[in-house]
């Protein structure tokens, strides 16, 4: 079927008709009979009508005129197919026996681009994965049945065979590949909370143990900065104005670049705060990377202290700042702290990319959350970066370093993460005119719409986080809660890709499930890796939610460019259930799914 060549003809009489095809189609126009009220549908979604423009459609509707041949005219763009292959390499019933949250990443060279023609070896990770056994007849899973948070699986070069591996203790038993780092897996009154900034459950601050004899606070910027202003925030709480009291009075600061050679920069006194709004600015034209507060120990003149004399030092905020440019790559230490309990939070894979012989990627740190329905029961703590090696055309997870990013962050009703896709714009991923940046894209949700925003930085950089930009709109600048939306009904995963070749030459795909968990999948076409981007497309109808029932939903579409043409493209999308019965009871709900998006300029 070539382009303006008939996807259907039918027979009409008079009056109002419906035409149905076995698909969503780029349809270029209709040809034969007179008619009018024309309206055009995919999947239940009315298309934009644009005079000698495609649409795309699997249902037709429209007045005929008069009684005659109606042909429906294919016209260029994607159509989509199911890849039953692909399905069937995820589809295990021993050992790993299912996962979502899928991305690959190709580890011979880094080239994550469409039409690659030199063989390389392709690395799959799932945010979590089911171990256990299945009965091939009935479908039921045997107990035990064990779920850990990520796995891994590898395509090798000139081989067809997807192989699937499980991370096993020293006494076997199954465990992740990644896990947190016990470092950033913390809650209580711990000195990082100071410049955890725009949280939507906001911490208490920074407390002291009791009656410490040395208490110091030190700031580390991640590299040397230039601060103007340190805006300060007293320690208080909402039970109550007396507990200011813990709140710093007096204060020595320093500055230094190596932790050791110490500058003293001044004794500062900081007012009480009985809320945010009690803020104390401190201007200084000072260069470091470290900044230190020595606190005087003494109550009454380190702290305000009070008749209860409770021997507490604490603070609820801390900003640094050049001009209105606040820094965020800062991470707190301290000498002494009240409340130290692990959090017990785990890992949730998302994109990355490779950058020489390191693959970057960004997980979700994830807390457990009672209070959601089941199957939802989580919720978001922050995102980490992950930087683990390669060698071999293997990672080596054991020798992956974690840091914290600031890219998790509410304000105004309005959610903000990153790392939900990941476009290596470089030589190394095979751009062919590489502007070598590293744009990660993320989401914004307000009112239960989520919306693409995007970031970038320089390869060399990406561990430096005040050296990311983030678009707004019009310009790139250092504030990613400024982040325009760049495509409506965007989910939580999916995939932005450079198109080599076909009708979108020169242009970028964007693939992603329509709010997340619908059985739609839809597309959008962009101008560059920031757009503009097309109104959201839908092109599939996933059938599994129907097909399977009861607590079944589909999620999560992308793209997997190393593994297509950019006329051929490999889509992965994941399907679950909420309820674990339903799990244990019909193996085939969790596995990902694949389809391919034919150009149809392409077709034979």
């Amino acid at each position: 079927m070539k382009v303006n060549t008939p996807i259907k003809e039918v027979e009409l009489g008079i009056g109002s008709q419906t035409i149905s095809l076995d698909r969503i189609y780029p349809i270029i126009g209709l040809d034969g009979i007179k008619y009018h009220n024309l309206q055009i549908f995919a999947d239940g979604v009315p298309s934009e009508l644009i005079p000698g423009k495609v649409t795309y459609g699997d249902e037709i509707r429209l007045f005929s005129d008069e009684k005659g041949m109606l042909k429906v005219l294919l016209g260029p763009g994607y159509i989509a197919e199911i890849d039953p292959l692909w399905s069937r390499r995820f589809s295990q019933k021993q050992g790993w026996a299912g996962g979502d949250g899928i991305y690959s990443f190709n580890l011979t060279n880094g080239n994550d681009q469409f039409d690659q023609t030199e063989p390389a070896t392709n690395l799959f990770v799932f945010g979590d994965t089911l171990v256990g056994r299945t009965d091939p007849v009935t479908k039921k899973r045997f107990l035990p049945l064990i779920m850990t948070n990520n796995s891994l699986a590898y395509l090798d070069k000139n081989s067809d065979q997807v192989r699937f591996y499980l991370n096993q203790s020293n006494e076997d038993a199954i465990q992740s590949f990644f896990t947190i780092d016990p470092k950033m897996d913390y809650n209580g009154t711990i000195p990082d909370n100071l410049c955890l900034y725009d949280l939507r459950k906001p911490n208490e601050g920074w407390l002291s143990g009791y009656n410490p004899q040395s208490p110091w606070l030190c700031f580390d910027l991640a590299s040397k900065k230039k601060v103007k202003t340190i805006a300060i925030v007293n320690y208080y709480h909402t039970d109550s104005p007396l507990l200011s009291s813990r709140g710093v009075k007096i204060f020595h600061l320093f500055g230094s670049d190596d932790k050791m050679s110490w500058t003293f920069i001044g004794e500062f006194e900081l007012k009480q705060s009985f809320s945010h709004a009690d803020v104390t600015r401190i201007h200084l034209e000072q260069a470091f990377r470290y900044f230190k507060f020595d606190i005087n120990p003494n109550p009454g003149i380190g702290n305000y202290d009070d008749e209860a004399h409770e021997g507490l030092f604490g603070l609820r905020e801390v900003r640094f700042l050049e001009g209105e440019r606040l820094y965020r790559d800062v991470h707190v230490e301290a000498s002494s702290i009240l409340l130290k309990e692990p959090a017990h939070a785990h890992i949730w894979l998302q994109d990355g990319a490779v950058i020489k012989d390191h693959l970057y990627f960004f997980p979700y740190l994830v807390i457990s959350d009672l209070d959601q329905p089941e199957g939802l029961q989580f919720a978001i703590k922050g995102i980490s970066m992950i930087k683990v090696p390669i060698r071999g055309e293997r990672i080596i997870h054991s020798e992956a370093v974690h840091k914290l990013t600031p890219f998790c962050a509410y304000r105004d009703q309005t959610d903000y993460t990153f790392g939900g896709a990941v476009m290596a714009h470089t030589a190394q991923a095979g751009m062919p005119d590489p502007e070598e940046y590293i744009y990660v894209y993320g989401y914004k949700t307000t009112m239960g719409l989520r919306q693409m925003i995007a970031g970038k930085v320089r390869p060399d950089d990406i561990e430096r986080f005040d050296q990311w930009e983030f678009y707004d709109g019009k310009s790139w600048q250092p504030d990613f809660m400024k982040s325009a939306p760049l495509i409506d009904h965007i989910s939580t995963e999916f995939s932005v890709s450079f198109i080599r070749e076909g009708y979108f030459k020169g242009r970028y795909l964007a693939v992603y499930t329509y709010d997340t968990n619908t059985p739609q999948i839809a597309f959008s076409i962009g101008e560059s890796p920031i757009g503009p981007f097309t109104k959201p497309q839908v092109i599939y109808h996933k059938p599994e939610p129907a097909l399977l029932g009861k607590t079944t939903y589909a999620y999560n579409a992308k793209a997997h460019p190393q593994l297509s043409k950019s006329m051929d493209v490999l889509v992965s999308y994941n399907v679950n259930t909420y309820s674990f019965a339903h799990n244990m009871e019909n193996a085939d709900v969790y596995n990902p799914r694949f389809i391919r998006l034919k150009d149809t300029t392409g077709l034979k």
